[in-house]
């Protein structure tokens, strides 16, 4: 999402970005290389499994803006991670380097830089060497226990936003962020 022109429209299948709240049979691995930030971290959370470069950076800098991440972030990440990294992630928003994040069990494999590309399918070529059905089977029961409904975080997560979206702290953040200064937060 782009934060002057905001994500675009939802996808039927998907919602924002035709990946955020789709259902899917097949397993969806990251590959990740440089910078995964706000919503681009909120995608590696809709996937199943993540490989990651020693220079990969994950961050949810929301908060700096006067955001909140609405793409799935706030309650996703707390399935993925310990809450007190959820808690520094979020209120800080400062990074999570690639080896913490395999040391936390977000990332699945560390490669060299510019390998992520190539080492995702490895594991998707040991996925697919498995029986198609049991692995559909699984990975259903998988993220059905790890996601659940999440009809009630989606609304939560809507309420926090339109929230936020009617502060002056907004304005202030995106305007700061665009012009390269500290902001200057009013609470309102």
């Amino acid at each position: 999402a782009d934060l002057a022109a905001g994500p675009g429209d939802p996808t039927e299948r998907g919602g924002f970005v035709g990946l955020i709240q789709r259902r899917r049979s097949k397993p969806l691995i990251a590959a990740v290389e440089g910078l995964a930030i706000g919503g681009g971290l909120e995608l590696i959370l809709c996937c199943d499994l993540v490989v990651a470069s020693r220079e990969a950076i994950f961050r949810l800098p929301e908060v700096k803006r006067g955001l909140v991440p609405n793409f799935g972030g706030v309650f996703r990440i707390c399935r993925m991670l310990p809450p007190n990294v959820v808690r520094e992630l979020l209120l800080l928003g400062d990074d999570l380097t690639a080896e913490r994040a395999e040391r936390l069990g977000f990332v699945n494999a560390i490669c060299e830089p510019g390998a992520a590309l190539a080492e995702a399918p490895v594991l998707a070529q040991r996925i697919v060497a498995n029986a198609p059905v049991a692995v559909r089977e699984v990975l259903a029961l998988v993220n059905e226990e790890v996601s659940g409904d999440e009809t009630a975080s989606w609304e939560r997560n809507d309420a926090a936003f339109a929230r936020v979206l009617a502060t002056d702290d907004l304005r202030e953040g995106i305007s700061a962020f665009f012009e390269h200064r500290p902001p200057l937060w009013s609470g309102r």
